[in-house]
């Protein structure tokens, strides 16, 4: 299953979904899937997020406090989820507010699990 796959099931099946950004290790995008935003808003929106989970870990992992799996942030009218994956990758999820977090959640873990199994096994 490639991952552009991942990202568009994704965003069919979270109520709400605008928006869909596979991220590397460095910020960059490697794919999105939008109805909502133009590619170039999101890859902002998830080279900013990339950061925000290293800088997570930069600070967790040395303090053993763990590494970071999730980071939620709600602005206005939008709701972001964004998720590590292995070797820096993450998947972000901008999601319209108010939106279901539950279900947001729920597909996150199957498109981790799905990319993780595509992708890094």
């Amino acid at each position: 299953m490639p991952f552009h796959y991942v990202l568009a099931d994704l965003l069919a099946k979270v109520p709400s979904a605008i928006g869909v950004v596979f991220v590397d290790d460095s910020g960059e995008t490697v794919d999105v899937a939008t109805t909502g935003y133009t590619p170039e808003d999101l890859k902002v929106f998830g080279a900013y997020l990339g950061i925000s989970l290293r800088q997570a870990r930069t600070v967790l992992e040395p303090t053993k406090l763990g590494r970071p799996s999730l980071i939620h942030i709600r602005q206005g009218d939008v709701s972001i989820h964004a998720v590590c994956l292995p070797d820096g990758y993450s998947l972000v999820l901008i999601q319209a507010f108010p939106g279901s977090t539950a279900a947001a959640r729920r597909h996150l873990r199957i498109a981790v699990a799905d990319l993780e199994r595509e992708l890094f096994a």
